[in-house]
């Protein structure tokens, strides 16, 4: 997967919903795509390439295990505690990565 790719999908599977109360930056470092940064705020996406001088979270992985993570096809504790994510900074927000990006994309 591109990182094009990478970023439509996770644009089209963002819900604004769950996002309503969240105001943060992630910064993904993924192992087979260029780096970028994603802000939510309130609701809105953005995503962006490169790093974010300070994000509120940053995660290092594959897209694979990314793309698994906000499909529910893996647990998110199970991924870091196998070494299959590493998170830097607020746990808490990358729990909620599965929550931010469920909206299905039948």
């Amino acid at each position: 997967m591109d990182d094009d790719q990478l970023i439509a999908k996770l644009r089209a599977r963002f819900d604004t919903e769950a996002a309503e109360t969240v105001s943060a930056v992630y910064q993904f470092d993924l192992d087979d795509v260029d780096d970028y940064h994603m802000t939510i705020d309130h609701g809105s996406l953005d995503i962006q390439p490169g790093r974010h001088p300070e994000p509120s979270v940053t995660i290092s992985s594959d897209t694979t295990t990314l793309m698994k993570l906000v499909r529910k096809e893996l647990n998110a504790m199970q991924a870091l505690l196998t070494g299959k994510v590493k998170v830097k900074g607020d746990i808490g927000l990358a729990s909620r990565l599965p929550k931010l990006f469920g909206k299905s994309t039948v």
